[in-house]
């Protein structure tokens, strides 16, 4: 079933999403092989601009679509129903990288219907004269197991005004510790040292904002959150919420079967990155841009030697995954990194326990986003781009604006094709050859 697109007036374009300012960054990391055939088969279509398929768990075997306009969707047996779960689209701003951006369903949803959602809003009152706008984390619930949530049931967890109205991140998932994980980016903007940007940049900032970070909370308590005591910054000189930091724009991250949290951060210039996450970890952002030494105030030349430890004493931690942006190197793999997740289905026995990832697109002047494999072992993964075999040339000639996974281990890949309407999800299936 298709679904009407709303806001048929707005044009979702190229990086709609995330062209994270367009400044991104491409490697080509360990060794491309482009032998590996696969197809993408559409299982819903009609979309405004899809960024998240995920299951809640409930055992009702649905699927939920977070669509960018402010609507979450409902798909069950090989449909999308539509009436939306959720319609928050008179409270959110939905322009550039802003809109309803993530989804997270607790633990217990099954029996509590609380669930939770990350959006861009106009900005706040309170918030500094100037800015762009708001990001909020909010909780809402449903009565379990029906298929329409009230909207009038938001109580709004964090507000977080953000300075320009790029690298919103967005993602929200619980970890099998049960606490709530979030992605916020460094505000915006380019370098990291615009207008709101703290100096240092928010990115290795701990003490002044929540920006650049990864958040960890406990949700447990309906309509409110605590800190975990074992957050790494709790009682110390860092605010308690931040898990990890030095990152530039998190927009998607997934949790291993191991329970290691993978992140994609989108690079600016040169240079896209992909991280295995840990408690209290720098990431480097605006010292580095993935493996390299960066420079703010001459982002596309990179110095030849940096500090190698953040302000703290603490050192920078390596990406597992760099590849050069296509933007600005001529052997780059593509515009900003998207964060899927590790394969454990069965239709692709080839793929099991490799992680999926992909680009926004590979030509930062058309369209065609690409999906690639990545074993996860060693310090520096390998990986191989997945030929699309029921499409022409092997490529998707659409922008990939995010992954899904559903409770058989099965990976999804969403897109759109920068116009309202266009936006599907596609599943990964087998080899044609």
């Amino acid at each position: 079933m298709k679904i009407k697109a709303r806001y048929l007036g707005i044009v979702v374009m190229a990086a709609l999403l995330l062209v994270l300012s367009c400044d991104d960054d491409d490697d080509n990391g360990g060794g491309m092989n482009t032998d590996n055939e696969f197809t993408l088969d559409v299982v819903a279509d009609g979309l405004f601009s899809p960024l998240a398929f995920i299951s809640a768990p409930d055992n009702t075997d649905r699927m939920f679509i977070v669509d960018q306009a402010g609507q979450v969707y409902i798909f069950r047996d090989s449909a999308t129903v539509e009436t939306p779960f959720l319609d928050i689209s008179d409270r959110i701003v939905v322009e550039g990288e802003k809109g309803l951006l993530g989804l997270a369903f607790h633990p217990d949803f099954a029996n509590n219907g609380r669930f939770f959602v990350y959006y861009s809003g106009p900005l706040s009152p309170a918030g500094p004269e100037g800015w762009d706008h708001t990001n909020y984390v909010s909780e809402f619930t449903v009565t379990p197991g029906e298929d329409v949530a009230d909207p009038a049931s938001e109580i709004v967890l964090l507000a977080m005004d953000h300075p320009q109205g790029n690298h919103n991140a967005g993602m929200l998932a619980f970890g099998p510790d049960g606490y709530l994980y979030i992605s916020v980016g460094d505000g915006g903007g380019g370098n990291d040292n615009q207008a709101g940007h703290v100096e240092g940049g928010n990115g290795q900032d701990i003490t002044q904002n929540l920006l650049g970070s990864i958040l960890r909370i406990d949700v447990n308590m309906p309509g409110m959150y605590q800190i975990p005591s074992d957050n790494p910054f709790t009682g110390s000189d860092g605010l308690d919420e931040i898990f990890a930091y030095g990152l530039r724009n998190p927009y998607r991250f997934s949790f291993d079967p191991e329970g290691n949290i993978i992140v994609a951060d989108a690079g600016q210039e040169l240079y896209e990155e992909i991280n295995v996450v840990q408690a209290g970890g720098n990431y480097g952002w605006n010292i580095k841009e993935g493996l390299h030494c960066f420079d703010a105030n001459n982002p596309t030349a990179p110095p030849d030697s940096c500090v190698a430890t953040g302000a703290n004493g603490e050192p920078l931690l390596d990406p597992v995954i760099e590849f050069g942006n296509s933007k600005n190197l001529s052997d780059g793999l593509g515009n900003v990194s998207i964060g899927g997740y590790v394969y454990e289905g069965d239709d692709v026995p080839s793929l099991f326990g490799k992680y999926i990832f992909g680009v926004l697109t590979q030509d930062p002047s058309g369209m065609n986003g690409a999906v690639f494999a990545a074993d996860r072992s060693g310090t520096t993964w390998n990986y191989d781009k997945l030929l699309v075999g029921n499409m022409a040339n092997g490529d998707l000639d659409e922008f990939v604006l995010g992954f899904g996974k559903d409770d058989d281990g099965e990976v999804y890949v969403l897109t759109n094709r920068g116009s309202a309407g266009s936006g599907k999800v596609y599943k990964l299936n087998g080899s044609t050859q």
